[in-house]
């Protein structure tokens, strides 16, 4: 006769001198791969931001699911899962909730933004005032474009936006961190993997050199496999954490930094695109940013090839369009919720 199954609580929890860091995530992941919860998406935050306050701890919501005998063997291969995954990991991480001091203020006035940050290095930065974001295609490769890119960021870091935030995927998100690195400034990488994984393989290296010196902040925890949406709802986290706006080095039609620019819109922060972005030449191809609001004089104000395509100070925009490949500012303002509403249609 088999022995009883026992409890998952009982066989599959972390020992009590485990780090609170890791019984948090250990506990988030299982709730996760138990289908308890989801991750990732505005709602799914927003319902484990409301459990969180219901419960007060994410041990609290895994007892309230999990902590009756297990029927289910393949819950518990799950878990033992995860018990591999967390022997495995040989850094130091913090679990950050919205009830912890350190979690940072301009998340709080999000909506949907991940109610735990999983961070690997120096959080002090999460209360930075002078952090801005360089996102754009994984595809950057022409010498020109790189070579621009890095001149803005040294521009910026010297003007006091001395932090970049980005999400360590190749191309804009390898330039930023990398430029970041190399003019003396500090850099967060957003990532859309746990923290565990490294992804690009190609950018291990930086992955590790951020997470060591700098920061590494992941609203997956430990124990999770990569999904492919996960990239695009971390966009909402990157561009929360970048106080200053965002800046797009380069964005195609495909580009999933059009979720960057719809979340700076909906935030109302300062949007900004290097100039390539406005030359791209064949309408068919046109990028994602000319369909974004921009402030009217911003466009005839350029500085170092840096449009400003929409300012926080600015109530009412107007729109870039594409005519014949010439680039036309049309003078008719509109409010930004109605920009809003095209602009969701990327």
């Amino acid at each position: 006769m088999p022995a009883a199954t026992p409890s998952l609580k009982q066989s599959s929890v972390p020992a009590a001198d485990c780090s609170q860091d890791r019984r948090l995530a250990w506990h988030h992941a299982a709730l996760v791969v138990t289908r308890h919860l989801t991750v990732g998406s505005p709602a799914a935050n927003q319902k484990l931001k409301a459990l969180l306050n219901a419960h007060g701890s994410m041990e609290a919501i895994y007892d309230h699911h999990l902590g009756h005998p297990a029927h289910d063997p393949a819950s518990a291969a799950q878990l033992s899962k995860l018990d591999q995954a967390h022997a495995g990991v040989r850094f130091p991480f913090r679990s950050i909730t919205i009830h912890d001091r350190a979690y940072p203020d301009q998340l709080r006035q999000v909506q949907g933004a991940p109610p735990v940050l999983y961070c690997r290095g120096d959080v002090g930065l999460l209360k930075q005032a002078n952090t801005i974001a360089f996102v754009g295609t994984r595809e950057l490769h022409k010498p020109a474009h790189l070579q621009h890119g890095e001149q803005v960021i040294r521009q910026l870091i010297a003007l006091g936006r001395s932090t970049i935030v980005s999400g360590l995927a190749t191309g804009s998100d390898t330039l930023g961190h990398e430029a970041a690195i190399a003019h003396g400034g500090r850099t967060i990488a957003v990532l859309g993997t746990p923290l565990n994984i490294y992804y690009p393989s190609a950018n291990r290296r930086l992955q590790d050199q951020i997470g060591d010196h700098h920061l590494l902040v992941s609203e997956y925890p430990i124990g999770l496999r990569p999904a492919g949406y996960y990239f695009a709802h971390r966009n909402l986290t990157t561009v929360a954490l970048a106080r200053q706006g965002i800046v797009v080095a380069r964005a195609g039609d495909r580009s999933g930094t059009r979720y960057a620019i719809r979340h700076c819109l909906r935030q109302g922060k300062p949007l900004y695109v290097l100039e390539n972005n406005l030359n791209e030449p064949p309408l068919e191809e046109r990028s994602a940013v000319r369909e974004a609001a921009i402030s009217e004089a911003a466009i005839s104000e350029a500085q170092g090839g840096l449009f400003a395509v929409q300012d926080a100070d600015q109530p009412c925009c107007a729109w870039i369009k594409d005519h014949k490949h010439r680039l036309t500012v049309l003078r008719r303002k509109q409010p930004i919720a109605e920009l809003l509403d095209r602009a969701g249609n990327f």
